[in-house]
């Protein structure tokens, strides 16, 4: 019997879904576009109730369409699925239609099992509006109970954050074997992504006590993360698809809001638990973007004007408190007009709001502090400069050159006492990146919030980010790199960017393993 078709459309990555019901145990699908024919790179089964049948009769067949040489346009090929019995046509104009009626009118086996394959990473869902429909569905759906007696369930933490990362961390033990393994997604209002999740990959003894009951391993915790392309709209929620469940989508768990700072712990803890090294960058890789950026200076047609001679500093103030007054007090000879103070803490104490105004006294200069917050966002009133640098390298650094009255283009002032970052651009950015060199650096204010904007939100502290405009930046030497040889330098350890997390490391170090980790996502 030919194969019923009742869906057909494609995803972002050119891969064309093929979803309907046939009675042959093994369809021998084929694509035709054109003079082209291709195989299923994945061909799932599953039960069907409105079929009237306990058999597995529904059918998703996925073609890579990628590799077609010349490439593919819906509009110029012509497209027909066959197996042994015949062909079948399917007009363009379904691929860019059909995922939202799936959503919509699909019975609800086809849903859940398209829901298992995007939660599998073989589909991408690019289109707001099928999320938006996804959501909309699975808000009027019923949860799988956490406990029966085909499988049980638990979920110690999960937690995200409003930058769209996230990570959930628990256990899970079935009654018995099966081909699939437990599989996530996480949904909010517009968007649905895949959890990269990780089941037996954390051992638990302490659950002996259901043997009798279920699977028991010893390694029945699982773990795992992910990453929304861009901050949710909403809230957010967990579909965790319990294996052997067809008939209804999984456990629904809400998503807690937590600060950055809190998931890294969560991570961290979560990580230690994960013997397998490859798992635990498996976990870090969930949560960061696919690849690094490259910020440029320019953007299409945008142009932020600055406004008059002020100066904004961003300051990363890893002394304590009372040394602020100091810190400002040694660049305000240097500083050419106003200088706007952004403190990169969560709050400013008594003592550092005494500071800033005796600073001010002392050196006859307009410093007015602007924030203390550990973010910084596009300004109200532009600055002509921006200077990020934290307090114990404008200590030791010479603060002169980071306020140059008209500087000629970015400046980045570097610690390198034996001389070896001056190499070329490349090698430069390489180690600048690689060793975490103490550094400042000083740019126009315009050109810093348009490559700032460029950056992704994925790391614990500013200064990641503005690392990575800066390794831009040397990488194509695009500022002035200017050494500094301070012999005896010391690095401050005060301020929330020094706590440490379970395993020992610091905020600048946890963001350091990040940064490492991203290229590695995108291999």
């Amino acid at each position: 019997m030919m194969m019923n078709l009742d869906f057909c459309f494609m995803d972002g990555a050119q891969t064309i879904a093929v979803t309907g019901w046939t009675t042959s145990p093994g369809p021998d699908l084929r694509l035709h576009v054109d003079d082209e024919v291709l195989r299923p790179v994945l061909v799932t089964r599953h039960v069907r109730r409105d079929l009237r049948s306990a058999e597995p009769m529904g059918v998703i067949a996925l073609f890579d369409l990628s590799a077609l040489p010349g490439g593919f346009a819906a509009d110029r090929c012509t497209i027909h699925l066959a197996d042994q019995q015949g062909f079948s046509e399917i007009h363009g104009q379904r691929l860019g239609e059909d995922a939202r009626r799936l959503v919509e009118i699909g019975v609800d086996e086809v849903f859940f099992a398209l829901l298992r394959v995007i939660a599998g990473r073989h589909l991408r869902i690019d289109d707001p509006q099928v999320g938006r429909e996804i959501a909309t569905r699975l808000r009027s759906s019923s949860s799988v109970a956490r406990e029966s007696e085909n499988h049980v369930l638990a979920v110690d933490s999960c937690r995200g954050t409003a930058s769209g990362q996230g990570a959930i961390i628990g256990w899970f033990m079935p009654a018995g074997a099966s081909p699939d393994q437990l599989c996530a997604l996480a949904v909010e209002n517009e968007m649905v992504v895949p959890v990269d999740l990780m089941p037996g990959a954390m051992a638990r003894p302490d659950l002996a006590g259901y043997a009798s009951r279920y699977r028991f391993t010893g390694r029945d915790g699982y773990g795992g993360g992910w990453r929304f392309p861009r901050p949710p709209s909403g809230p957010v929620r967990l579909l965790l698809m319990v294996p052997g469940e067809h008939f209804l989508p999984g456990v629904i768990v809400d998503v807690e809001p937590a600060e950055a700072a809190d998931l890294a712990q969560q991570v961290t803890t979560m990580s230690l638990g994960i013997d397998d090294m490859e798992a635990r960058s498996k976990l870090r890789r969930a949560m960061l973007p696919v690849a690094l950026p490259d910020p440029t200076p320019h953007v299409g047609d945008q142009a932020i004007v600055s406004m008059g001679d002020e100066t904004l500093l961003v300051l990363d103030h890893d002394l304590p408190d009372h040394d602020l007054r100091d810190v400002l007090r040694r660049i305000g000879p240097h500083v050419p007009g106003k200088l706007r103070l952004h403190l990169l803490r969560q709050r400013i104490s008594p003592a550092m709001q005494n500071g800033i105004e005796g600073a001010a006294r002392e050196t006859a200069r307009d410093i007015v502090l602007d924030a203390a917050a550990l973010t910084l966002g596009l300004p109200g009133a532009m600055p002509a400069r921006v200077v990020f640098a934290r307090s114990a390298a404008l200590f030791q650094f010479p603060a002169a050159q980071l306020f140059a009255p008209q500087p000629a283009g970015p400046v980045v002032l570097l610690l390198d006492p034996i001389g070896t970052v001056m190499d070329a651009p490349p090698a430069q950015a390489d180690r600048f990146a690689r060793d975490l060199l103490p550094f400042a650096l000083s740019m126009e204010g315009p050109t810093f919030f348009l490559m700032l904007a460029q950056t992704p939100q994925c790391f614990l502290t500013f200064e990641a980010r503005v690392r990575l405009l800066v390794e831009q930046l040397v990488a194509r030497n695009g500022a002035t790199l200017r050494r500094v040889d301070a012999c005896r330098y010391f690095e401050g350890k005060a301020g929330p960017h020094c706590q440490s997390f379970a395993d020992g490391r610091d905020w600048h170090a946890y963001d350091a393993e990040s940064r490492r980790l991203i290229p590695e996502a995108a291999a």
